[in-house]
């Protein structure tokens, strides 16, 4: 379940981020809630399409937040993805929580960002876009943890009438995820043959 420090840090930092006027969407364990799958998450995960010479804009526009970057320079890249970690504490929280901004640099991420659709996410938040079902599990995928393989897992279980199957099923073969993928469908339906597409 998401704390309500970690949804304030969110809103304070979607707010944030609406002054760079680039498309943005919700990923991580706060986009798991959004998608029928409560997790415990101390941190907000948010993917942003935006150009890499406007980082610094980025970044001012957060720390005028009240937001603190957590190395410097800001702009870390790890396994090729791009990621700037902020601190932030919201009133009344007796500790910090992580906001973390991912920039979408590849086709799949800005095709996520731009497919990402309005939720309300629990705590009574105000609607924000978050990815869809299909590109969070992709997404989940390739982060390749123990933890995001279960979550993929989850997401695609509680949300199979939702999912653009066809769409998911391109995205994993055209990323080399089709391993990956048969292990958490048959961890999602038991028993069920996997489909030819990703055989």
């Amino acid at each position: 379940m998401a704390s309500e420090g970690v949804l304030a840090t969110l809103q304070a930092g979607w707010q944030a981020l609406g002054t760079c006027g680039a498309e943005r969407a919700v990923i991580g364990g706060l986009a798991l809630s959004a998608w029928n799958h409560a997790r415990y998450t101390r941190d907000a995960d948010v993917l942003i399409a935006i150009d890499r010479g406007r980082i610094d804009e980025l970044v001012q526009s957060l720390t005028a937040a009240g937001f603190h970057p957590r190395h410097q320079p800001p702009l870390r890249w790890i396994d090729g993805q791009g990621i700037i970690q902020f601190l932030f504490q919201p009133d009344g929280a007796l500790m910090p929580f992580q906001f973390d901004v991912l920039l979408a640099g590849s086709d799949f991420h800005r095709e996520a960002v731009a497919r990402a659709v309005d939720r309300r996410l629990p705590g009574g938040m105000l609607p924000v876009r978050v990815v869809q079902p299909d590109d969070l599990i992709v997404i989940k995928l390739l982060a390749g943890r123990i933890i995001d393989l279960a979550d993929a897992a989850m997401v695609l279980r509680e949300n199979r009438d939702a999912i653009d199957v066809s769409r998911l099923e391109r995205s994993i073969v055209e990323l080399g995820l089709t391993a990956d993928y048969q292990r958490i469908r048959q961890d999602a339906f038991p028993g069920e043959a996997d489909p030819p597409a990703v055989r």
